[in-house]
Parts: C-alpha cells; structure tokens; sequence
C-alpha cells in the first residue's frame, strides 16, 4: 500500500512539474515571438521613416540657427520632444563645442530648440496640426550660446524616437550673405527659386536671360530660367525666425552678360542690372513691396558677350516683420535705359548657384564689401604720346578720379576677370 501512494504521488509531480514546464516553454515562446514582432515593427517603422535637413541657416538677423526638414518618408513623425538635436561648432576663441539640445515648446533659451513651424507648400499644415505628415517641412529654430565663431562652420545632428538620423552643415560669416540657389521653395503652389544664406552656390549653374531686346528698344524685362520659361527669376527666403530685417547698406553682385549682338551695349550708362525687393506672404499674396528697380549695375560698351561680376549698392531702410511665415522676395531684371542692341536680337543674362566660381564671383547679396582680389596691388596710370605730340603746345592729358556724378560704366576703374 505504501507502494501504491509512492508511486501516486511520484506520477502525480511528474505531471506538475510537466504542466509547469510546458507553461513555461509556452510563456518563454510567447515572449520571444512578442519580442520578435516588437523588433519587426520598429525595423518596419524605421524603414518607413526618412527625414532630411534641407538647409540649416545661421541667420545673421537674428542669431538663431534655422533648420529645415523634410519628412520624405511615409511615417507621421511628432513627440517632438523626444527627438535628440545635436550641434557641433566652434566660438570666436576656437573653444569646440559638441551639444545635445533639449526641446522647448515657446521661444528657445540657450542651448535650446523648438518647432517653429510645420509647413506644406510653404503654407503652415491644416491637416493633422502639430504632426509631420509626409512631403510636410518642419523648421527648427535653435539658439546656441556661446555663438559660433566668426568665419566659422559647424553641423548639426537630428535623431527621431526610432532611432533615424540625418546631418546637415552651417557657417556663420560674420554678416549677411544672400545667394540665389536653383532650388525650388513652393508657395501656395506656386514654385520660387531659393535664397540661402551664408550658402555659396553649390550647383551645376543655372542661366537667367531676358526675352529679347530689339533693336534700340528701351525696356526693363524680368529674367527667368530658359529651360523652364514658367520660373522667373523670383528668389525667395524664409522670415522664419526673424522679427526685424535692420537698415544696411546691400552691395549686390551679378554675375552676368549681354548676348546675341556684339554691339549691346553700344554705349555706357545704358544696360543695367537691377532688383526689386518685395515680401510675400505664405498665401501667395504681396504683403509690401519694400523696393523697385535699385541697385543698378551698369555694363561698359567694351563688356559685350563676356561673364563679368558687377555690383551696386542698396541702403536697405529696415523692416519689421509682420508674419514670420512670410517670405522676402528678389526678382532679378534686365533693363535699358536709353539705346538697346545695335541691330538686335540682344539678351541679358546672370548666372546663379555656380559651384565652379570662387564666391567674390558669384551672383548675391552682402552686406560686406570686399574687393573681387583679396591680395592688394598698385596701379600707375601713364600718359605717352606714341608718334607726334602737340602741335604747338604745350598740351596735358588728364583723368578724373572717384566722380559721384558718372555713372560706374563712365568712372575710371580697372577690373579683373576670371
């Protein structure tokens, strides 16, 4: 009998202890595939997430770092504050500076970051607010403290919650600088060409031209890629970040040409470069037009079918933001003013995001004067009569020097080109 309740009792753990390995083999089982199917999803999830800096500005206007981003994936992405924001830079004392930037929901403090705004087609979202749906931009405004040096550059790092990351560079050169780039910003639909700035143009170069003046017609025509007659030579650039546009002295430089007749222009004091300075807003609408037709820059008669890098200057008289959506626009111009082509057809050009010239060379705005030739150099004018001289005498050559009443085609200068 003692047997018989050993051996029941033997049976009976044996099938306990059975149940309880089978439920733990089971748990252990649900558990790895639970794990598994978790990882599938964040690799799933990953794979369908894709950001990409755009562009990240320093902004001479404000001193805030701007950066704009662009969810190319098919993943809604918010949790803003869960994202990791990385900056890397040096400051004036060449002290190197590697930050991680916690997110802020107002106006960032130092050393931190917030969504600016989240915008389709240049207008702020109307679907699902406050969430980046796929071909939506998120712009990132960071205030980093101590600033970055002057002629500096750095780069920043952004990480969303599952892990995916993208980098973008900036510069920081100590004053304004405005390039027109071949990029495309849209506006209520409607496609702009970019204005970056403290960024060279980076491109493979891209053409202006006017339509064709006739001959001795006197016209001012707007320029506009030829390849693509519906894009004007609209350049645009985000206020995003910026309250107050201040009163400066803009030197614009054009790279450009006159082409199709060797005699245009036939005289000086006539073919000009000029801007019109304006502000849209994100609607498409004009909010103010702040210039038109400034900064002229006037070509020589001997500057005939050849790419030369002119300036003028522009006294900017300072502009306060209204809609930090809006956008400051300039709309390149070709004009005459009093003779045209010689025979005609005549065209005016600029050139714009040229990878292959050095920057004094390129088409843009700044508000630092610097000579195209870094290094300096003499000049000694002579005057030599080679065959006859007077004929009674005595007689006298002479020039005229820094005269305000010529125009820059009829001043004495000398130039260099590459």
């Amino acid at each position: 009998m003692a047997t018989i309740v050993v051996s029941i009792m033997c049976i009976a753990l044996i099938v306990v202890g059975g149940m309880a390995l089978s439920q733990g083999i089971l748990t252990s089982a649900d558990t790895t595939a639970l794990s598994f199917d978790r990882m599938r999803a964040i690799e799933v999830d990953m794979m369908r997430t894709e950001v990409v800096a755009l562009r990240a500005e320093y902004l001479s206007w404000s001193d805030l770092l701007r950066v704009t981003v662009d969810n190319n994936g098919q993943s809604r992405l918010g949790s803003f504050d869960k994202w990791d924001f990385i900056v890397h830079y040096h400051d004036d004392g060449g002290s190197y500076y590697s930050e991680w930037l916690p997110y802020t929901e107002g106006a960032p403090g130092d050393n931190e970051w917030q969504k600016a705004g989240i915008y389709l087609n240049g207008q702020p979202e109307l679907f699902e607010p406050g969430l980046m749906n796929h071909g939506e931009e998120l712009v990132i405004i960071a205030k980093l403290s101590p600033l970055p040096g002057t002629a500096t550059t750095g780069n920043i790092t952004m990480a969303t919650p599952n892990g995916v990351c993208n980098t973008a560079s900036f510069s920081r050169p100590g004053y304004t600088l405005l390039t027109p780039h071949s990029e495309n910003t849209t506006i209520a639909g409607v496609e702009y060409y970019q204005l970056a700035e403290a960024s060279p143009g980076d491109g493979s170069a891209l053409t202006e031209t006017t339509d064709a003046f006739v001959q001795n017609e006197v016209a001012r025509k707007m320029l506009y890629n030829p390849d693509e007659p519906s894009m004007p030579a609209r350049h645009v650039f985000s206020l995003s970040g910026i309250s107050e546009i201040p009163e400066q002295t803009w030197t614009v430089y054009y790279r450009c040409r006159t082409w199709g007749d060797p005699e245009f222009p036939k005289k000086n004091s006539d073919v000009n470069f000029d801007i019109d300075i304006l502000v849209r807003k994100s609607d498409g609408s004009i909010r103010t037009i702040i210039a038109d037709n400034v900064a002229d820059a006037y070509l020589t008669k001997d500057e005939t079918e050849i790419w030369v890098t002119k300036s003028a200057t522009y006294d900017f008289p300072g502009y306060t933001v209204v809609d930090d959506s809006d956008f400051l626009e300039i709309v390149y111009y070709g004009e005459t003013d009093s003779g045209g082509p010689q025979d005609g057809p005549g065209y005016m050009q600029i050139r714009i995001d040229d990878d292959t010239l050095a920057e004094g060379y390129q088409t843009r705005i700044d508000t630092k004067y610097e000579a195209v030739e870094s290094d300096y150099f003499r000049i000694i004018n002579y005057a030599e009569t080679d065959s006859g001289g007077p004929q009674g005498g005595p007689g006298y050559t002479q020039t005229r020097i820094d005269d305000n009443t010529l125009a820059e085609g009829d001043q004495t200068n000398a130039e260099a080109n590459p």
